[in-house]
């Protein structure tokens, strides 16, 4: 009997293809192929034998679909003997067999024996060429060179980083010469095969120590990457930790307590007993861990490349590189400590901040109740809500074709101009258009012509984000996150850029502007306020959770929240002209993601929220005390949030109303509207204040007191108003995501005149 046989296990029906599988000393070395791609499979092995006998690459591969898993047979020419590999590609590879020895001649005449006994039977037509052309291809006596053994090289990758932490691999790395590029291009693809490779693995801390005898160090080395990840946001979050993966038999374990807390990193690897043998190696700081491990991908990386320079096109080995570099980013920027103040504030304050807070006093906030009358209805095929704003006496109306401008009194068309989607900005040189493609066009308001085109560098994630420079002192900019990298100045006069500020590391910008200052957040650590003339820092505000964009302003204060979607995070009250920190809270509830905090009275309050709905804390705003709490669950699903004089106002997707006295958090007024059908709640839910009267959008648009809560009128409008926008007379426009939009003014009423 041959050392080695190829089995084809042919089924009944011709449908049903059989199953493939090598035998070595009569122990199956693969998976089995399943019934659908045996025989492609066997002329597949014969081409990759073919091209190892031929001398065109010294490793070949082929697949082994067995199921739902697609499994790969590795083959690697070493002399005149063949090193067969099975293993299971993929995010969590698997290694059945690893370099199994079989004699090239054995291997060849196995092969051929299963071409002429599957070319016996009857195939079809489809099958049988391509069986046919591997068995001449095969046949065919090529004239090469004897195959040489492939050349090893012992090598050790060491890193130690500042804490002591010591990272350390020993392997026999395969060496071979530069490939030579053929017409100047070279190919890039992911190989697996060329990058299993066996070593010992050690971890020290000074005379402490846990070592893996043998174990495949590129599949280590990415699970040491998915673990250093979990372990840097955990760490930066301030939140415990528990992970575990396993590779080749080695489980690798962290776990890590609340705060500052330190690691402990456990090994578990089976034994000559067959007992599993645990070490553990405690008191790691977390940065140390994440460094060592980052830097251990990058060291083993070079190794591979500085090798073998063909790996350098691997793809797979470039996205463990990639991701090594990107965790020593952010593990850089989490240690910086930059902060930086401003020193001569009087500068940036003598251009002080307009009044943002509504105002509940007005016409309505006494006197008699509100009827409306309809003004007109427009129809506007795919419309896009994000982009209808209200310019004066014009209402602009994007959809997916084009971009309109309807007059708000009569319900005409003034003008339409064909347009994709995009962000939507109204300024008084005209419409500013933000383009995915990154293109920036600029509309003239009277005509919709276009007065100029901008280039910029496409954003690919996180929407347009933006903030509009309209001052008196102060050039017309357009602040825009630019790709996920920069933040670009655009003059809305000429069309040309006028500064680009560009971070270190990639982030999902935010822009918040105060006057002269343009604060800059994201996903990152830091907190920045640039100068908006030039873009030059003013001053930064370093913190360990990242700001995520979440920033409210009023006169001289800036409150700004740091947070991780999971775990701790911080309220922040920073003087808005120097940059310095007047308090930092901590919050034992996650905020709501994407809400700023809401400014009402004397308080600042942050609305939080879990699976049992919204709740709030608020802090006084200048001493950080805390004055209240209301946990989640006073009201439920989502909800919008709106401030004014020393009341909030909590419009929930539930269908109730709430608003809340800012400085003790009772409720003032409580009302719950009627819905029939969840599909009738509108898609947004903020609330407005318009000349003493308080616009609540649900499955209609209810008209209340501010002050008292008094319903003193409703709209009668038939859409659900997906999107309200209200002007200083109190004319109601809505906009239902089907497409149609209504305006409604105030009808005349009667009072009673003393």
């Amino acid at each position: 009997m041959s050392l080695v046989q190829v089995v084809l296990r042919a089924n009944n029906t011709l449908s049903a293809l059989g199953a493939f599988d090598i035998l070595i000393d009569g122990v199956s070395v693969t998976a089995r192929a399943g019934d659908s791609q045996s025989y492609t499979m066997l002329g597949e092995l014969a081409s990759a034998l073919l091209s190892l006998r031929r001398g065109r690459t010294t490793r070949a591969t082929a697949q082994l679909c067995a199921g739902k898993d697609t499994w790969e047979l590795g083959l690697e020419l070493d002399g005149g003997d063949v090193l067969l590999s099975v293993y299971r590609p993929g995010p969590c590879p698997e290694v059945a067999v690893f370099e199994r020895r079989v004699k090239l001649v054995e291997f060849e005449a196995a092969i051929a024996e299963a071409l002429s006994a599957t070319l016996a039977c009857d195939l079809p037509r489809q099958y049988r060429n391509l069986l046919e052309a591997a068995e001449r291809q095969l046949r065919a006596r090529p004239s090469a060179a004897k195959p040489l053994a492939r050349s090893l090289v012992q090598d050790r990758v060491l890193v130690t980083t500042a804490g002591g932490l010591e990272v350390q691999a020993d392997a026999s790395f395969r060496v071979a010469e530069q490939a030579v590029l053929q017409d100047g291009v070279e190919l890039e693809r992911a190989d697996l095969h060329a990058l299993l490779l066996p070593g010992r693995f050690r971890l020290g801390l000074g005379r402490r120590s846990i070592t893996v005898p043998r174990t495949h160090l590129f599949l280590l080395a990415e699970r040491l990457l998915w673990l250093a990840e979990d372990a840097l946001e955990s760490w930066q979050a301030a939140r415990p930790l528990f992970r575990r993966v396993q590779v080749e038999g080695v489980r690798l374990g962290l776990r890590r307590g609340p705060g500052d807390a330190p690691l402990a990193i456990s090994l578990s690897n089976r034994a000559e007993s067959g007992a599993d043998k645990t070490l553990t190696l405690a008191d790691v700081e977390t940065a140390d861990f994440v460094e060592g491990s980052a830097r251990f991908a990058e060291a083993l990386a070079s190794r591979y490349i500085g090798h073998d320079p063909r790996e350098r096109a691997n793809l797979r080995l470039q996205v463990l590189l990639d991701n090594a570099r990107a965790i020593l980013g952010r593990l850089a920027e989490l240690r910086l400590d930059d902060g930086v103040t401003n020193a001569e504030p009087e500068s940036f304050r003598s251009y002080g901040l307009p009044s943002v807070l509504p105002k509940s006093d007005g016409t309505w906030s006494q006197g008699g109740s509100m009827r409306f009358v309809p003004r007109w209805v427009a129809a506007i095929p795919s419309v896009d809500l994000c982009a209808t704003v209200m310019a004066g006496s014009e209402l602009i109306v994007g959809s997916a074709r084009e971009i309109a401008s309807i007059n708000t009194k009569s319900g005409e068309v003034t003008w339409r101009v064909p347009s994709e989607r995009a962000g939507t900005v109204v300024c008084p040189l005209g419409l500013v258009r933000i383009h995915s493609d990154g293109r920036v066009r600029m509309h003239d308001l009277k005509s919709g012509e276009v007065r100029f085109v901008a280039k910029l560098q496409p954003r690919t994630g996180g929407g347009a984000a933006g903030a509009l420079v309209n001052t008196p002192g102060l050039p017309k900019l357009l602040l825009i996150a630019e790709d996920n990298a920069s933040v670009t100045a655009l003059d809305l006069a000429s069309g040309d850029i006028r500064w680009r500020h560009r971070a270190a590391n990639p982030s999902q910008f935010r822009i918040r502007r105060a006057g002269r200052l343009a604060l800059i957040a994201g996903s990152g650590s830091s907190l920045t306020a640039l100068d908006v003339l030039s873009g030059e820092t003013i001053w930064r505000v370093r913190d360990r959770l990242p700001f995520r964009g979440e920033i409210a302003i009023s006169e001289d204060s800036a409150y700004a929240l740091s947070s991780s979607t999971v775990g701790a995070a911080r309220l922040h009250h920073i003087e808005l002209w120097t940059g310095r920190v007047r308090f930092t809270r901590t919050l034992e509830e996650q905020p709501t993601a994407g809400q700023a905090p809401i400014l009402a009275g004397r308080a600042v309050i942050v609305p939080t929220r879990d699976h049992q709905g919204v709740g709030a804390i608020a802090f006084d705003r200048q001493t950080g005390e805390r004055l209240w709490e209301r946990p989640p669950g006073m009201a439920g699903g989502s909800a919008a949030w709106l401030g004014f004089d020393d009341s909030v106002i909590v419009n929930s997707s539930s269908g109730t109303l709430l608003c809340l006295d800012a400085a003790t958090g009772e409720a003032r007024y409580t009302h719950v509207f009627s819905r029939p059908v969840e599909a009738d709640l509108a898609r947004r839910l903020e609330p407005v204040v318009q000349n003493g009267a308080l616009f609540v959008p649900q499955h209609n648009v209810q008209v209340l007191r501010p002050k008292t809560g008094e319903i003193i009128g409703q709209v009668p409008a038939d859409l659900i108003p997906d999107l309200l926008h209200v002007d200083s007379s109190c004319n109601v426009f809505v906009a239902e995501e089907s497409g149609h939009l209504a305006a409604y003014s105030v009808a005349p009423s009667l009072r009673l005149v003393r």
